[in-house]
């Protein structure tokens, strides 16, 4: 029963360094998964996209859609659309980009390993009452 509190006790201290190593490997294991869970994501939106165009193709004709593309309001309006989509993607992809950077250079960053404790030299300093003499 005491094996496990013993083999803990036993244990040498894990330093920085090591900590630091598998938070390296959890950041590079994570942005794998992410990057294949995106690529899954934006295949399925493209494969949506191109169905809707194919609906909107077979049901409208292309007279129809270029009078709608080039006419005043409607003009302006889609043109707004893509503009600000484009700087929502923009935006997206900087956060995207800067995240990354910030996760890969903490994750790769080499930190100085700790001192070895020994628990026979460290002495706790407790604070002494003090007497009401």
């Amino acid at each position: 029963m005491s094996t496990h509190a013993e083999s803990v006790v036993n244990e040498q201290p894990t330093g920085l360094e090591d900590v630091v190593r598998s938070v390296r490997a959890v950041v590079r294991a994570s942005r794998a998964v992410g990057e294949a869970s995106a690529d899954v994501l934006e295949r399925e939106l493209a494969m949506a996209i191109s169905i809707s165009e194919q609906i909107r193709d077979n049901v409208f004709s292309e007279k129809m859609l270029e009078e709608a593309r080039t006419e005043g309001l409607p003009a302006r309006l889609r043109s707004d659309a893509h503009r600000a989509l484009d700087l929502a993607a923009d935006a997206g992809a900087i956060v995207y980009h800067s995240a990354l950077a910030f996760l890969e250079n903490f994750a790769d960053e080499r930190r100085a390993p700790l001192a070895t404790l020994n628990p026979a030299s460290t002495t706790l300093n407790t604070a002494k009452p003090a007497s009401k003499g």
